[in-house]
């Protein structure tokens, strides 16, 4: 027994082939040095990206305080802000007054300004009062009246200081040119700062700063390895400030790893799109002055150099274990891939139905053992299946019984009479009308004795249900439509088939509030002998994939635990009570709503027709 155990083969092939130690030592060396270098990058990246945001934020701040020192003379009268604060337009002053000259308080200022910082390129000062527009470039001071100068608002709408990206220079609609000086040659960033009019919100000019971009690239670059790596500075709009790549300078990002996932802090993710695979590491800038990210894309090519070194050179090492172990496999698979072909060709007669196929046992070996469990078990299935279509009819019956058996129907209908009662004596014959309909339901549900029904009652029930939602929503709201052929109408069936599909209306076509609400439901025996019930509503419908998702269930006769299980009941019990050929169909309308539609075959209809008092047994008088 144990010389022919197939555990003794399976042993031996282990020995003999050193695949599985091969490939777990190749794989989780691999994934270890990717794993360990990853976290060694970001970890890193992360200090980097870091430092080069503090410093951005410094860098910035200097610019802040910088344009802050404007308002440093707020009260000397012949002050830089004294003067943006006095200035008039020829027009405005009277006739004859001389407008003061303040174009040395303005140029020292600018030039003073200008000195602070080496990066400065240029500076421009438009006060408002008289439309005038000051420029200091390379040395030079500009100024004239410039009316086609157009105020620049913060990205917010607001007027507030704020960085606008990477461009090329310009003269801000100025005329005057300066001798040897190009404009759109150099790339520079712009700082906005609106002057204003202390304490009140009215801006007095609006102050711009060129700056190179020497020292916003020293800081740049020492957050990445400009070889290998990509490294971008981009504001909330996705505009770069600084990139890489110099062909994106000012322009908007589109790309899908510029959409970051978080608005503070900082993190990473992987990406394989765009033309790019590798890492994206980021941080924002929270900034008075520039709100932004700083991105960093680090290459798996780059990153995972190394660890693809050692796993190609442990690879090789285990494709000759693997070509020695497949030799070995072949030769032993050999002694038992005969016995499994003989057992598949038997389990595909199990599977097309033949359960009571046989197979000859000629082996001792767990084969022979598995092959005695099997031949059992189709036999112990063969025997089981029609008990289980027997046990499935009782227990859907039990089920339904036992639910209308937990409220005592005779109680609640005697008070529900006595309360009908009360309200006609009130001259209220719109509740009786509606305790009536309630009645009727609670009595056609709860009485057990009676499980198959004339499609007559079963209508009359759904039109009661109706009718009290009718009330809920309102008559302008809501209307139900019954076109039933009269041969249609006396055809038996289970009860409660069709009110859990008009219940399913309310929960799901009309979840989001009815207005014009319409529930039609045509009943026909076609010329196939089908009884054919469409249930059709004006609801808001169902996803396509979902649509097709319940229809797949509803034909494979498989239960679900979600809000199609009452459809699922409905088409059980129809073909365990009339026919197995039952179908229930769910269709888009088009342009609104759904129509479920039941076909049930009838194979004798004279058999399925209502016969007089003997179809009504068990029914109480209204």
């Amino acid at each position: 027994m144990f010389k022919n155990s197939i555990r003794t083969r399976l042993m031996a092939l282990v020995l003999l082939a050193s695949v599985i130690p091969s490939a777990i030592s190749v794989t989780f060396s691999y994934l270890y040095t990717k794993q360990s270098v990853t976290e060694q990058s970001v970890k890193q990246n992360t200090k980097l990206l870091t430092l080069g945001e503090a410093n951005l934020s410094s860098y910035f701040s200097g610019m802040s305080q910088r344009a802050m020192s404007l308002y440093s003379g707020i009260n000397v009268p012949s002050s830089f802000y004294t003067t943006l604060l006095t200035s008039k337009s020829q027009k405005d002053v009277p006739p004859g007054t001389a407008v003061p000259d303040t174009r040395a308080v303005i140029s020292t200022q600018m030039y003073n300004l200008f000195l602070s910082d080496r990066n400065t390129f240029q500076i421009h000062l438009y006060v408002r009062a008289v439309q005038q527009s000051n420029l200091l470039l390379g040395g030079y001071f500009r100024r004239e009246v410039n009316s086609r100068y157009a105020l620049e608002k913060h990205l917010e709408g607001t007027y507030r200081p704020y960085i606008e990206v990477t461009h090329m220079d310009h003269q801000y609609g100025m005329k005057s040119g300066f001798p040897n000086l190009k404009p759109g040659i150099e790339p520079v960033f712009t700082a906005h700062f609106p002057i204003y009019k202390t304490p009140s919100a009215e801006v007095l000019a609006d102050l711009s700063v060129d700056y190179r971009l020497t020292e916003l690239e020293g800081i740049v670059k020492s957050m990445y390895n400009s070889d290998t790596e990509r490294l971008y500075v981009l504001n909330d709009q996705g505009q770069a400030l600084f990139a890489s790549d110099s062909k994106w300078i000012g322009k908007p990002f589109k790309a899908g790893w510029s959409q970051l996932p978080g608005s503070k802090g900082s993190g990473h993710f992987t990406w394989k799109k765009d033309g790019f695979e590798g890492i994206v590491m980021y941080r924002h800038i929270e900034d008075p002055l520039f709100k932004g990210s700083i991105i960093k894309l680090v290459p798996f090519e780059d990153l995972y150099g190394d660890a693809r070194i050692i796993t190609r050179f442990n690879a090789g090492i285990g494709i000759l274990f693997l070509f020695v172990g497949g030799i070995s496999a072949v030769l032993i698979s050999i002694g038992f891939t005969r016995p499994i072909k003989k057992l598949i060709s038997f389990t595909q007669k199990v599977q097309i139905g033949q359960l009571d196929a046989h197979m000859d046992v000629e082996r001792e070996d767990e084969f022979g053992l598995l092959t005695r469990k099997i031949t059992g078990m189709t036999r112990t299935i063969n025997d089981l299946i029609l008990k289980e279509y027997k046990l499935e009819l009782a227990n859907k019956t039990n089920q339904l019984k036992a639910l209308q058996a937990q409220v005592n129907p005779h109680f609640l209908y005697n008070a529900l009479q006595s309360i009908a009662s009360l309200s006609l004596r009130y001259n209220a014959p719109k509740v009786y009308d509606l305790i009536y309909s309630l009645g009727s339901m609670m009595r056609y549900s709860m009485n057990t004795e009676r499980t198959q029904v004339p499609l007559r009652d079963e209508i009359e029930h759904v039109q009661n249900y109706v009718i009290l939602q009718t009330e809920r929503f309102g008559e302008e709201n809501l209307r139900l439509d019954v076109d039933a052929e009269e041969e249609a109408l006396e055809v038996v069936v289970p009860k409660m088939i069709l009110q859990p599909i008009v219940e399913n209306i309310f929960k799901h076509g009309f979840a989001d509030g009815i207005q014009g609400g319409l529930i039609s439901i045509a009943c026909a025996v076609d010329t196939q002998s089908r009884l054919v019930l469409a249930v059709k509503d004006n609801g808001k419908g169902i996803a396509p994939e979902r649509l097709e998702e319940i229809n797949a269930l509803l034909a494979g006769n498989r239960g679900t635990e979600h809000e199609e299980i009452g459809l699922y009941n409905v088409l059980a019990r129809l073909r365990l009570q009339m026919s197995s050929g039952a179908e229930l169909l769910l269709h888009d309308n088009g342009d609104r709503g759904l129509t479920v539609t039941l076909m049930i075959p009838l194979d004798s209809l004279s058999n399925h027709l209502h016969k007089g008092a003997a179809g009504n047994e068990g029914a109480d008088s209204r």
